[in-house]
């Protein structure tokens, strides 16, 4: 069986929220503060034994600010369970139809405003009143890896450490026989030696002087017990001949999360394995984050019925550009309220899957931790858009917007992750309208976005009458910058176009002219993009030199107020801007 679904109610920062989790690795992105943790922590308190409660010591501060401590609730569902689950967990089950039936687990935290204790009610099933199985934590196997966690005391020698349970797991009860006759022959021979055989006749004869004959008692020295718990309790990972303890904490990092899975497999006693992973980055660089997170992915996919559900909590755009597309869940807060946006249970036609799976590298995959989000085609836009921003009067980092490139027309991919029940924060979405000239009726493409406004109040679609570097040319104040860059890029190409615009009388002329010149050069837009972002930078301009269709992408995102009343441009210093050098 595994775990479908997790409800909490008036947890920490936590109103109210569902979180569908996929079968096999499950990863929770979002930014810092989000309620990530908050996650963490219930499936902690649901899938762990009552022992978990001290550690988490739930106190008054757990409750929802502002609800005069209204009980917290917290449910998992599990489904797909084997014959033998239903036996185990028959307090607990919930038809679901068809001969059917999920696990549920729930619990109601209270608080005593008298005693300013925390009370705990648990129960199974859909009902309030249900009792739990007594062997309810012998069927659950459930191991937590805390964030920054020390792996070198899970590695460290001892009867629990992650090394002796997973040999344990490895070793058939007739096996045993062979660790302990290999210990005593240890011990036979290691006796034998000349420098132990001297100090252990030293010692009893020291305490025969001490106690006499009668009471002093014969001591041994001996290697090891020679019992098979006490054998695998003293083995240790040693890493190219250096002991664990010598290794750096990423890396023993990653020997004590394979050692937990490892041992999780190979429990098959249990009905249900997790295991819980906060930070999993945490002292891994970027490459090794990827290999980790692979193969997580891999083997979770490779489980079958008897898998272990890795849930994994991260605020890495790594690990969630490279997280399958449905294993994330992204914890965001909008208007103050968390929200939980499972990309499983978003309904999404496969081709588009795989292309969004394919556009998650690590910049675009900073959407999953955005709160506002601009997409634009390409990364002239995603260069410009800064410095543009600026001479607008605003700022995209302030305002805690991401600029996501697209690559060209690829926006429906991005568009299913939003709207109502999914990703809901503002998107403005720049693209071109790739009219004829300008005036005449956008491309379909252009229209096409813009009808999706309809039914997504959060989205917002603007475009351009031509292109990007035409509406940009198009502007009296911005052109001389255009035409200065171009010429650093093509000296010859540039002075010529430099005199055929001045010649020009109007600015849809002057704009044509330039983006003739543009195409035909095969000009990078992005090496364009940089010079002409070097020059804005510096400049003096006012904020309605930037285009109409810009500003209001960024009104709509906040980042400038629909209300500024922007002044006439002035004389911009720096440049060929009198209109005889037009």
């Amino acid at each position: 069986m595994w775990l479908k679904e997790l409800r909490i109610s008036n947890f920490r920062k936590i109103e109210r929220v569902r979180v569908s989790f996929p079968r096999g690795l499950c990863v929770i992105v979002g930014e810092n503060n989000a309620g990530k943790t908050a996650i963490i922590d219930a499936l902690r308190l649901m899938l762990f034994s009552s022992r978990d409660f001290d550690a988490l010591r739930l106190n008054e501060d757990d409750f929802k600010a502002g609800t005069d401590y209204t009980p917290i609730e917290i449910s998992c569902i599990f489904t797909d369970l084997k014959d033998e689950d239903e036996v185990h967990f028959s307090e607990c089950l919930v038809d679901i139809g068809g001969g059917k039936f999920d696990i549920w687990l729930n619990i109601r935290i209270e608080f005593n405003k008298n005693t300013r204790r925390v009370n705990v009610r648990s129960w199974g099933g859909e009902t309030e009143g249900g009792i739990l199985p007594p062997k309810l934590y012998d069927r659950l196997a459930s191991i937590y890896l805390q964030p920054l966690r020390d792996p070198e005391s899970g590695l460290r020698p001892g009867r629990h450490s992650q090394i002796s349970r997973l040999i344990d797991c490895f070793t058939k009860e007739t096996q045993r026989g062979d660790f302990e006759t290999i210990a005593k022959e240890a011990n036979d021979k290691i006796r034998k030696l000349k420098p132990v055989e001297d100090a252990r006749k030293d010692i009893n004869a020291q305490m025969i002087s001490i106690a006499g004959e009668q009471l002093a008692q014969n001591t041994d020295l001996i290697f090891s017990e020679p019992t098979f718990y006490r054998i695998i309790a003293g083995l240790q990972p040693e890493i190219d001949d250096l002991p664990f303890a010598l290794n750096g904490l990423g890396y023993n990092n990653l020997i004590f999360t394979s050692a937990t899975l490892g041992t999780l497999q190979r429990s098959s006693q249990f009905s249900f394995r997790s295991i819980l992973i906060e930070e999993p980055e945490a002292h891994l660089h970027p490459q090794l984050q990827v290999l980790l997170l692979r193969y997580l992915a891999k083997v979770t996919a490779d489980g079958g019925d008897d898998g272990v559900q890795v849930i994994v909590s991260s605020h890495s755009p790594i690990l969630a550009s490279q997280a399958p597309i449905d294993s994330i869940v992204s914890i965001h807060e909008c208007g103050k309220k968390v929200n939980a946006v499972s990309i499983c249970s978003i309904e999404i036609e496969e081709e588009l899957k795989k292309k969004l799976q394919r556009f998650l590298d690590a910049t675009r995959a900073e959407l999953f931790f955005a709160r506002k989000i601009l997409m634009v085609e390409g990364v002239a836009e995603a260069l410009l858009l800064p410095v543009l921003t600026k001479i607008a009067g605003g700022c995209l980092k302030e305002s805690a917007v991401t600029v996501i490139n697209v690559d060209g027309l690829n926006f429906n991919a991005f568009l299913p992750l939003f709207g109502e029940k999914r990703l809901s924060f503002p998107v403005a979405l720049l693209t071109d309208g790739d009219a004829e000239k300008v005036g005449s009726p956008p491309s379909s493409a252009a229209a096409g976005l813009k009808e999706q406004e309809a039914g997504l109040p959060s989205l917002r679609i603007t475009y351009s009458e031509i292109t990007f570097e035409h509406e940009l040319a198009r502007s009296q104040t911005i052109l001389p910058f255009m035409l200065d860059a171009f010429e650093k890029l093509h000296p010859i190409n540039g002075a010529t176009l430099r005199t055929t615009v001045r010649g020009l009388m109007t600015s849809d002329e002057k704009a044509n002219a330039f983006l003739t010149a543009f195409l035909a050069s095969k000009t990078s837009k992005g090496y364009f993009a940089q010079e002409l972002a070097a020059l804005l930078e510096i400049a003096n301009l006012q904020p309605n030199a930037v285009p109409q269709y810009i500003q209001d992408a960024l009104k709509f995102l906040d980042v400038i107020k629909s209300e500024t009343d922007y002044a006439q441009p002035g004389v911009v210093a720096g440049t060929n801007l009198s209109p005889e050098s037009n």
